[in-house]
């Protein structure tokens, strides 16, 4: 019997600039990191979420995920960050009927940088994820609420992520986790 592939449920295109594939041995979450990754993205959602007041209905609007290393696409793939949010315009057909369209942020946490990251800053991974993804979620909120445009020029962007980082600190610092402050302190500290 012979099976046709499914066609995907969603039709996805990258808008912006992707980071390229880079060459390197790359480690990936083991299932104990993965379960770290799913309680930091919950706990960061919800902080992010009470910074900003986003209500749920609000996510529906500016939908995301979080993907790791196994999952990645290889354009999504890179050496150069922690993690990158890269916007994707979406449609969702049933035959000619389209059901849904608009963006997709695809949050692709960079294990392997993450990893060996997290081992600099000796602290847990859990916190370190938490950080991360806050900060992946900060990027989320800003395109999806049109506060800054996925498509800015290379020389904004350093402007944007120095914003961002900002964002990402004082809504952490308020969780009051010493770990967490420990990897603000440390960041800080490496760009002073």
């Amino acid at each position: 019997m012979k099976m046709e592939p499914k066609k995907p449920l969603w039709d996805l295109k990258a808008r912006g600039k992707v980071r390229g594939p880079e060459t390197s041995d790359r480690s990936c979450f083991s299932a104990g990191q993965m379960r770290l990754v799913h309680s930091a993205r919950a706990r960061a959602a919800s902080l992010v979420s009470d910074y900003y007041r986003v209500a749920p209905r609000e996510w529906w609007r500016m939908p995301y995920e979080v993907k790791t290393l196994q999952t990645l696409n290889s354009s999504e793939i890179t050496d150069s960050a922690l993690a990158q949010t890269v916007c994707y315009d979406f449609r969702r057909e049933a035959g000619p009927v389209v059901i849904a369209e608009g963006e997709l942020y695809r949050i692709c946490l960079q294990d392997h940088r993450i990893l060996q990251a997290a081992g600099e800053t000796r602290a847990g991974l859990g916190p370190f994820l938490t950080y991360v993804i806050t900060h992946e979620l900060v990027h989320v909120v800003r395109f999806g609420q049109r506060l800054q445009s996925i498509d800015l020029p290379p020389e904004l962007r350093l402007t944007e992520e120095q914003r961002v980082e900002q964002t990402t600190c004082l809504i952490l610092r308020k969780t009051g986790d010493r770990e967490i402050n420990r990897i603000i302190s440390r960041k800080a500290a490496s760009v002073n």
